[in-house]
């Protein structure tokens, strides 16, 4: 059976927001200390897919203006070469659009983007608890 935001909420001591991470503390009624972990709040692979790929296609329109601005300046000019070498020099340069990795990142915090954060960092505490009954109680692994 598969846990539930729910069921794990009364485990919850603590839990403080910053930005995308979340720093919980976990204690059942049979525990002297909680424990704590950190949690990462993240989009689901379907926005993040989204995201990535936007930031692509607003790179590649930017090097097609580019390459197609140099290109029209070195018709004018009556040089057929100065539009790569001055396609090039405007990437390396990083004129234009530059892709930024921590976007594809972002995500609202909406409450179900929280307690999907909160659901994968107990997950790794799961070990330590046993849920009968619908109580919570603390448990030594391999005990």
């Amino acid at each position: 059976m598969e846990t539930t935001y729910e069921q794990i909420r009364p485990l919850i001591v603590s839990e403080t927001w910053e930005g995308n991470q979340v720093k919980l503390k976990f204690k059942a009624p049979n525990q002297e200390q909680p424990i704590e972990t950190l949690g990462i709040a993240m989009p689901d692979q379907e926005e993040m897919m989204k995201k990535i790929m936007a930031e692509v296609a607003k790179s590649t329109a930017s090097s097609m203006a580019i390459n197609s601005a140099t290109s029209g300046l070195s018709n004018l000019a009556g040089m057929g070469n100065l539009g790569g070498v001055a396609g090039n020099m405007a990437n390396q340069a990083g004129l234009g659009y530059q892709m930024d990795p921590t976007k594809f990142m972002e995500v609202e915090l909406t409450d179900e983007v929280k307690q999907r954060a909160i659901l994968t960092a107990f997950s790794g505490l799961q070990m330590y608890y046993e849920l009968k009954d619908n109580s919570w109680s603390f448990k030594q692994p391999g005990v």
